[in-house]
């Protein structure tokens, strides 16, 4: 099954998975792709069939998530937004960079001071374009990185042409890591949106996150936030989820319902409350979370002969690790896989029948350079002859014959002719051009080259 997977700089890769495999299998060929090796950041986001943002869950197959024709279109996502110093890869630190570049121009994540604002363009285009040069093209493309953080005047251009230029020297890679810096002391960094409707009919939009989750009331204008420790219970059914709230005290205090656009978006919330506290807040997945099922008719009948059977089960929770456990585990493997390279070259340097087996190598791959060098200064003399005069095939040629246009001779034997030898049409006029010419130093390199190569065999 072939899926097209988007990155947030709209960059796609094409994946190809077996029908019946499980979401992970699909992050996981993704993040090999990009060098990445923090899976448990990311998650796969398709579109729902009324388009609300959906998690694929990866331990479930994916042939039982997704419908219609292939391929099929998935979006590779930050699914939990860590604090930067706790990523260790800068392949996924670059991830999280175009994320949140694109969430703050999607106005997704919002900058209410002007100044930060500002700082946060002038870092974009520093990853983006590189020290300030002066260059007009630069200011032009400011306009791009002004979209959904800043007004785009001229006095606040100016103050990003200062940021900009106060950051010379500063390479793509910090440039990201800074920007996450600033991001990260947002209200909404890593804020999972939802929308949904109250008791009273009221639209209303969900921001689930590390600490909590808001209830923007969009009527009223109204926030309301709520700390995952006074959660006293999470539930779903249908296109409903519960929430159970403890006031202060410790005491139940009331109850909290949302009406969504469909099941699978209830489904979609549920799962965002719960797994955004059980990654930021918990010291491990509790086994509640990770072995909660439902199953299908044919499972559900299954069951009844047979309690353990695999059939129709679909797990409701895809976390696998907690944000400690996500970070201890990529250490773990990025030790693990320096320390099998530096014992693959340590194993290289002293076995005699793998440097018996390199040698051979290398004297076919010189034999190899050189039969390319010859290639190559054949081309060469054939790209020579061609830009000689093919009248007295000696000087290079320098004219065009008007007004036919042939460019076949030299200055001297074009004052001789009065008809073009390629066309006999009468020749008007010549008109000197400049032809960059194969100097002859070119030639004298590749010899050098082929010297060279034949004394290191």
């Amino acid at each position: 099954m072939l899926f097209h997977v988007s990155l947030p700089n709209s960059l796609i890769l094409g994946v190809e998975v077996d029908p019946k495999a499980n979401g992970q299998e699909c992050l996981d060929k993704i993040c090999e792709q990009l060098d990445i090796i923090e899976v448990d950041y990311f998650g796969l986001m398709y579109k729902g069939s009324k388009s609300e943002n959906l998690w694929l869950n990866l331990r479930n197959r994916i042939d039982d998530q997704l419908s219609g024709p292939p391929p099929h279109q998935l979006q590779i996502k930050v699914k939990f937004f860590v604090k930067p110093h706790y990523i260790l890869q800068e392949s996924t630190r670059h991830l999280f960079y175009l994320q949140v570049k694109q969430e703050l121009h999607n106005h997704v994540l919002t900058v209410e001071d002007e100044n930060k604002a500002l700082n946060m363009i002038a870092l974009i285009a520093q990853a983006e374009f590189g020290d300030q040069n002066h260059n007009f093209y630069q200011l032009n493309k400011y306009k791009d990185v002004f979209k959904g953080l800043c007004e785009f005047t001229a006095d606040n251009v100016h103050k990003v042409f200062e940021c900009h230029t106060g950051l010379c020297g500063t390479t793509a890679a910090n440039a990201e890591y800074k920007l996450l810096q600033e991001a990260s002391e947002l209200d909404n960094y890593g804020m999972e949106t939802h929308i949904a409707r109250n008791g009273n009919y009221e639209e209303i939009e969900i921001g689930v996150g590390p600490t909590g989750f808001f209830v923007h009331n969009l009527a009223h204008h109204t926030t309301q936030m709520v700390a995952y420790p006074l959660i006293q219970m999470a539930t779903y059914m249908d296109k409903s989820v519960v929430l159970k709230i403890y006031d202060t005290d410790g005491e139940p205090k009331n109850t909290m319902g949302f009406r969504l656009v469909s099941k699978k978006a209830a489904n979609a919330l549920y799962r965002s409350v719960t797994e955004m506290h059980s990654f930021f807040r918990c010291d491990t997945v509790r086994n509640d979370v990770s072995t909660q099922f439902s199953r299908d008719l044919k499972g559900t009948l299954a069951s009844l002969f047979n309690e353990n059977t695999d059939l129709g089960k679909k797990y409701v929770f895809d976390i696998r690790r907690t944000c400690r456990e996500a970070y201890d585990h990529a250490r773990r493997k990025l030790h693990t896989n320096s320390q099998m390279a530096s014992t693959n070259n340590t194993v290289e340097e002293r076995s005699p029948l793998q440097v018996h087996t390199v040698n051979n190598e290398l004297q076919l791959n010189t034999h190899t350079k050189l039969e390319e060098i010859e290639m190559l200064k054949s081309k060469l003399q054939c790209i020579e002859e061609g830009f000689t005069c093919l009248v007295c095939r000696d000087n290079s040629i320098q004219t065009a014959l008007c007004p036919c246009g042939h460019v076949i001779c030299c200055q001297s034997c074009a004052e001789q002719l009065t008809e073009c030898p390629m066309c006999r049409s009468q020749i008007d006029k010549i008109q000197r051009v400049f032809i960059p010419g194969i100097q002859g130093t070119d030639s004298q390199r590749i010899d050098i080259a082929c010297a060279v190569t034949s004394s290191e065999t």
